[in-house]
Formats: structure tokens, sequence, C-alpha cells
């Protein structure tokens, strides 16, 4: 990648570690943890009111829900938006993730629909889960089988949570993983590039978005 956000969080080193062990180009060298694939389906993860809030600074969106993340979610969706058209106009499919709460008895409560401006469209999958990876506990691996699917796109939140469980479950699932940086987001600063930089040196591809895009025009 040609931005690496979590750059400031590194030592002297933290930088010549990954250099020197070659993570710059193989990641980590005791299996293949990177890879693109050539037959992706795109994971919204939990793009939901309740994680997301209104448009206001987190601050000021914890009053309603005390998980929203507010305005940083927001910036995200504005990157989110245009890529779920763009993946749409490739023929990828779109499978959304919904976490269903245990304090919710009701599995329809308005507080987990998927926000309007990623809100899935006709011929879009949406998977209700219970726990953080995408994985468990749902059907989604035998959606990827039987679409013949090798690697999957993920976006939505959070980094250092449900977007890393699915990350982890998928690479270890045989699949490949590819992270569109700017469209995934946390609620803690520190949390988010922490989280990119161990995906990107473990399990995923970290890419800008238009990376992404660029690779998806050739498959």
């Amino acid at each position: 990648m040609t931005d690496r956000i979590w750059e400031d969080l590194l030592s002297e080193q933290d930088k010549q570690v990954i250099t020197k062990a070659g993570y710059d180009k193989e990641g980590a060298s005791s299996w293949e943890s990177r890879g693109m694939g050539e037959n992706p389906m795109v994971l919204v993860i939990d793009m939901q009111r309740l994680i997301v809030g209104e448009n206001v600074p987190i601050l000021d969106a914890i009053e309603e829900y005390r998980t929203a993340m507010g305005d940083i979610a927001w910036d995200a969706i504005e990157h989110i938006d245009p890529f779920l058209d763009f993946a749409r106009e490739q023929g990828l499919p779109v499978t959304y993730t919904r976490v269903v709460p245990s304090s919710y008895d009701d599995p329809d409560h308005p507080d987990l629909d998927i926000v309007d401006p990623v809100a899935p469209e006709a011929g879009d999958t949406v998977v209700d889960k219970s726990y953080a990876s995408a994985f468990y506990g749902t059907d989604l691996l035998s959606r990827l089988v039987r679409g013949g699917h090798d690697s999957v796109i993920i976006v939505g939140n959070s980094t250092s949570g449900c977007v890393r469980a699915t990350a982890v479950d998928a690479k270890q699932n045989g699949l490949s993983v590819v992270l569109p940086q700017e469209c995934i987001f946390d609620r803690i600063e520190a949390s988010h590039k922490i989280g990119l930089l161990d995906l990107w040196m473990k399990y995923a591809e970290v890419l800008e978005t238009e990376a992404v895009e660029e690779w998806v025009e050739t498959l």
C-alpha cells in the first residue's frame, strides 16, 4: 500500500523489523498470508443504526447509542457508498452482516436496521449473526463455496472487532482477504491503526480503495 496510516505508531526498530523480515513484500513468513484472488465477494459488516448513529461528533453520537460512532462512521460511509456502487456495476455479489445483540428481543427492531446510504439493494444478501465473526454460526462459508468465491473484500466495522474476526476466519478457511482501508473504521483511532497493521502483517491485503477498484477491474 502507498499510504500506511499506522506509520506514526511504529518505532524505528519496528520499521526495521518489518523491512528486514520481509513483511513489506510477503507478510507473515510461516504461511501465504496475503493474496487477492480472482472471484471476490464483498462483505459489508454491521452498518447498523445503533453502531453508526447520527452524523455528529462521536462524543455526541454516544449520547443516543453507547455503541454509535457518529462522524467516524459517516466519514467511512462517504467511501463505502460509492465503492458498493462500483462493486455492483462490476458484477460482484454483496453480502451484508447484521449483528443481533442478545439484549434485543426483536430482531426487526429499528436500531438494528442497516443505514440508508449503504442499505442492501435487490439481489444483495443479509446474514444475521450473534458474534464477532461473520462466519461463526452462519451459512456464509457455504454461500462462498457455492458461488466459487476465493476471496472477500471487507468493508464496515469495527477494525479491531468484527472486521478482524471475519478476516481471520476468512483466511483460515482458505480465502484471500482484501481491505479497502478508507472503507473500514473503529471508534478508537489507535485500535483502528493497530488493527490494520496487524491484519496487513498476517492476514490481508490492506490497500487504498482506489487500488482495490483497479484490481477488481482486471478480473
